[in-house]
């Protein structure tokens, strides 16, 4: 039993680092704190918010308006890929519709930065964004956060743990394929991402995932809830559009039931749209992208304006 407790803490330590944990605390090699940053002129700007080169976004301000509602899009990419151009289309479609729209890049994982450091880059993100609109005469009244994959797990746990310090005011938060719940067994067993890095180091995800089941991961849950939406979730949550497939193979099912369980019990307003058939990139069922679609217009209309 000691063995096997040593192997999965070896195991447990290295998918922590690997997902952007350090048991240490903090960074391991914390970015320089920016130079203060400099609004500019422009409804349509691209900026860095930050001294790392992923640290930029794309801002989208509306033409003739005082104030205005905020949509902020985080792309995916496994926290360790991805760009903010996935998002351009639906930022200007929904900047052209009178809202402040940005679709921003942040710092991968590895090399020192963690999940917390993801969450910091959204934090000086909305703080560059807010002043930005304020110089050009747009105050931001709200925001909702939009992602997508692990751009999906972002907006939730950032609309979840870090609304107090918002530099704007978080009224909803829209996810799709996202990862919810790093403490389920489900997530081991079936995602392709989590099993590769564990087959990489030498473990079999099925043992992995039953020692999960079976309590021998005791010491480690809270630190795999920290970074869990569905097991932060409180009464005063924000109200959360999800969708997910039921074949989604990167991100299993059972992680979107999980978030809309807790959801459901917290009694927080929230839709979930179930893709039949259909795996992480939500094609194949037209009756659901149809739904999801109008609840995103009924969401940012309802939680905007």
């Amino acid at each position: 039993m000691q063995q096997l407790f040593a192997l999965f803490l070896s195991w447990i330590m290295t998918f922590l680092s690997l997902f952007g944990f350090n048991l240490g605390g903090g960074t391991a090699d914390p970015t320089p704190a920016p130079a203060p940053f400099t609004p500019e002129k422009g409804l349509v700007q691209t900026f860095s918010y930050g001294s790392a080169d992923t640290q930029n976004l794309d801002l989208y301000l509306p033409s003739g308006k005082s104030s205005a509602g905020l949509l902020l899009f985080l792309h995916g990419g496994a926290w360790v890929s991805g760009d903010k151009e996935s998002y351009t289309y639906e930022a200007k479609k929904w900047n052209r519709q009178g809202y402040a729209t940005a679709t921003m890049n942040y710092r991968f994982l590895g090399n020192g930065v963690l999940f917390s450091d993801q969450l910091a880059d959204i934090t000086a993100a909305l703080n560059a964004i807010r002043q930005t609109a304020d110089y050009n005469g747009v105050t931001l009244t709200k925001t909702v956060l939009v992602g997508e994959s692990a751009g999906g797990h972002l907006a939730l746990l950032y609309a979840y743990s870090k609304a107090a310090e918002s530099p704007v005011r978080i009224t909803a938060a829209i996810s799709s394929s996202a990862p919810t719940d790093f403490t389920d067994p489900e997530f081991i067993r079936s995602s392709d991402v989590v099993q590769s890095v564990i087959t990489n180091i030498g473990l079999d995800p099925n043992f992995v995932a039953s020692a999960l089941e079976s309590g021998l991961a005791e010491a480690f849950l809270p630190m795999l809830r920290s970074i869990s939406p569905a097991k932060l979730v409180t009464a005063s949550t924000v109200p959360t559009l999800m969708a997910h497939g039921t074949d989604d193979t990167v991100v299993p099912y059972s992680n979107a039931l999980r978030l809309d369980t807790a959801l459901s019990s917290a009694g927080v307003r929230h839709d979930f749209v179930t893709f039949q058939n259909a795996g992480h990139a939500l094609v194949g069922d037209a009756a659901a992208k149809l739904r999801f679609q109008t609840l995103t217009s009924q969401y940012i209309a309802g939680y905007l304006n």
